[in-house]
């Protein structure tokens, strides 16, 4: 991180926000983003394990490549 991040504190010395220069800001964003989308992929690939595995189990019925492709 860049050393000329700045803390604002309160009258009792508290700190209670932060100044970040924008170029470290638009990597913090850019880093967030791309960890979004990997916390999403993963949650969907989580849902799909479960799925199968009731579908193994005969808790849910399994669908057809056919059926999937005409959901789209």
């Amino acid at each position: 991180m860049n050393k000329a991040i700045q803390y604002v504190t309160n009258a009792k010395g508290e700190q209670n926000a932060v100044i970040v220069p924008i170029e470290e800001w638009k990597k913090l964003e850019d880093k967030y983003r791309k960890l979004k989308n990997k916390l999403n992929i993963l949650n969907g690939l989580q849902e799909s394990v479960k799925e199968v595995n009731a579908i193994k189990r005969g808790e849910k019925q399994g669908q057809t490549l056919e059926e999937l492709l005409n959901e789209c």
